[in-house]
């Protein structure tokens, strides 16, 4: 019965956040200065991908700053050497209704980003909650065929199965230099 409670509780929020005026626009890979980035914490390699896809952004010149979930009872082998990542740890840092600590995550959905990307690959309260309080010009996610997230994003790359993470870095950047300067 709380389950239910707190999903009515959460779509609303999801619907108001949806009502708030957005800046849209799309530019060039070259032109995007900043890069927000969700993400699970899974295994070390899953980081050390995610890692290396920050530093040759930054590289570039490019600001990024990374909000990672960290799941219920997943334990970190491995240490978080960007500077700029937000952990927010599920069950610990999350209200009764499911929502993250304001505290936690303001650094990061008080940003501006050109370009916020969702690496999760899956339909999931947090990447959607992140996503709509984060003002971003372009929103993408990495979607199934049976996912409908055309609410939140703005471009959405499909896939069978689970994202494979360094795939989907390389269609967003491949894409986003398709755009004309």
């Amino acid at each position: 019965m709380f389950e239910l409670i707190k999903d009515i509780h959460r779509r609303r929020i999801v619907r108001n956040l949806l009502a708030a005026p957005r800046d849209k626009k799309i530019d060039n890979i070259e032109e995007v200065k900043s890069i927000g980035l969700i993400c699970r914490l899974g295994d070390e390699q899953h980081w050390n991908i995610l890692h290396h896809f920050t530093k040759v952004m930054e590289s570039h010149g490019k600001t990024v700053h990374i909000i990672a979930l960290q799941p219920k009872g997943q334990d970190l082998n491995f240490v978080i050497t960007h500077q700029a990542t937000y952990k927010c740890r599920e069950g610990v840092d999350f209200n009764f209704w499911g929502l993250p600590n304001n505290d936690i995550i303001r650094p990061f959905v008080e940003r501006h980003y050109d370009l916020l990307v969702d690496t999760i690959g899956q339909e999931n309260f947090f990447s959607q909650y992140i996503a709509l309080r984060t003002p971003a010009s372009l929103k993408v996610v990495y979607a199934t065929p049976s996912e409908d997230p055309t609410e939140v994003y703005d471009l959405i790359i499909r896939g069978d199965g689970q994202v494979e993470l360094k795939g989907f870095f390389n269609n967003v950047i491949e894409y986003l230099s398709m755009i004309k300067k």
